[in-house]
């Protein structure tokens, strides 16, 4: 190597190491440099200027080099709006904006990095959540995040609704890819679970959602197509366990479609149209592949009992229906439900008895004993005695003359087995045999009993 090369790489490293070594002063003797009180007005400017949200600053301002160069606020207000008195979406005494080496040169903070809040509150309302949709669609804005914070929904009588505790959020828009991000990791209703929201800015009026939810483990994928406020599209699949459930979606002037594509694919399937104003809906719910106890414990449980506060305004009319139940003899049913006036009302329930005849229901959930019970005063036409006959393996001329049967049927809420009493043939008692009470563990069991009345 000549003494010309060597002395050029010589000097290029002298001339380094006086950069990082007046960097370095220059990062760490900041604080003394310069007065943060004075440059108050324009921290918040550009704060507004890069992250699109107001802060307000009370408090003490401080700078720390480590681990990268960030102003600490002590006691800082945020919001989307700028002028609010008392009431601000966040308060936080942990606020650090990061700066970067050119502000740090021209202290000039004009240029930030990112913000990071942590260990803060924030109270939402109806309002603020409207505002934060307008800042996700309409704002570009340098990464916000979030770390170990609670964020508390309240309804418009200003009372907790909901408490989600907050791992981290991350607010950013990707330079290289476009894409703007909305990201949360946390835990409501003491279930965990990640969300991610994004939208591409070559595609801007196309959104795109995934929540997924941790024991039970819960998939949902939202694909939202939003032309107007009167009038946007999408769909949206979930998965739990074995179900899938896949759903088109449309909204169009006051008025909300739902449809589901892949009937054959999904276990439940959807066929509803929504009035906003006045609220209305006529719909159709088919269930598919589940249990009758399943049925009864984690579907109709709610649709009998219930919080009338919670149905608000809802009126309209709902078709349940069952298809391919994983029962022995009940393949499909049906219960047709009115809601009016913050009510619930049964109008009609009927099962098909596998090639036998029709079954009509009255079904109710009652107290017993501090157990939640299902009960149900049921009429089993037969139609067909011969098909009656070959499933319960009794002799055909012994049901040729039966018509009707009437029972009624009891479950305890969590429990599998079935209660039969109070039964009837062809409105005939018999006290001797009839007000017995009959224990339905299998349909051996059922086959037993069912002989020992008519017999």
């Amino acid at each position: 190597m000549n003494k010309v090369k060597q002395n050029k790489i010589t000097f290029r490293l002298i001339l380094s190491a006086i950069a990082i070594i007046f960097s370095s002063l220059t990062i760490l003797s900041l604080p003394v440099l310069l007065n943060y009180k004075s440059k108050v007005v324009d921290i918040e400017k550009n704060f507004y200027k890069n992250f699109k949200i107001y802060l307000k600053s009370s408090g003490k301002i401080s700078y720390k080099p480590f681990p990268k160069p960030h102003l600490i606020v002590e006691n800082a207000s945020l919001d989307f709006s700028q002028y609010k008195e008392g009431k601000y979406l966040i308060n936080s005494s942990n606020l650090k904006i990061f700066i970067s080496l050119r502000d740090i040169y021209l202290r000039s903070f004009e240029n930030l990095v990112s913000t990071e809040i942590s260990d803060t509150n924030l109270e939402f309302d109806l309002t603020d959540i409207k505002e934060l949709r307008n800042h996700l669609y309409q704002k570009v804005n340098k990464p916000i995040i979030f770390k170990n914070c609670k964020v508390f929904i309240k309804n418009k009588n200003n009372e907790v609704i909901i408490i989600s505790p907050i791992k981290k959020i991350l607010y950013a828009i990707n330079s290289k890819t476009k894409i703007k991000n909305f990201i949360i990791d946390g835990e409501v209703f003491g279930l965990k679970f990640k969300s991610h929201w994004k939208r591409k800015y070559d595609v801007p009026k196309t959104t795109s959602h995934d929540i997924q939810l941790f024991n039970p483990n819960i998939e949902i994928a939202n694909i939202l197509k939003f032309n107007n406020p009167k009038k946007f599209s999408g769909n949206i699949f979930i998965s739990y366990l074995n179900d899938k459930m896949h759903y088109n979606f449309r909204f169009d002037n006051g008025k909300i479609y739902i449809l589901s594509p892949d009937k054959k694919n999904t276990n439940f399937n959807i066929a509803s149209k929504i009035q906003l104003n006045p609220f209305y809906f006529n719909g159709e719910l088919v269930i598919k592949n589940k249990k009758i106890e399943n049925v009864i414990d984690n579907i109709l449980i709610n649709m009998f009992l219930y919080d009338e506060n919670y149905l608000g305004n809802f009126n309209g009319l709902l078709n349940l229906k069952f298809n391919d139940l994983k029962n022995k003899l009940i393949k499909n049913g049906e219960i047709n439900f009115a809601i009016s006036e913050k009510k619930i009302n049964s109008k009609e329930a009927k099962f098909t008895l596998d090639k036998i005849g029709m079954i009509n229901s009255s079904m109710s959930f009652i107290e017993d004993q501090g157990e939640i019970k299902f009960v149900s005063k049921n009429l089993l036409n037969i139609e067909n005695h011969i098909q009656f006959a070959k499933i319960f393996q009794i002799g055909s001329k012994k049901v040729k003359k039966i018509k009707q049967i009437h029972f009624d049927l009891e479950k305890n809420i969590g429990v599998s087995d079935f209660v039969i009493k109070n039964v009837k043939i062809n409105n005939i008692e018999n006290n001797s045999i009839f007000s017995e009470i009959f224990l339905i563990k299998n349909i051996h069991n059922l086959r037993s009993h069912i002989r020992k009345v008519i017999d």
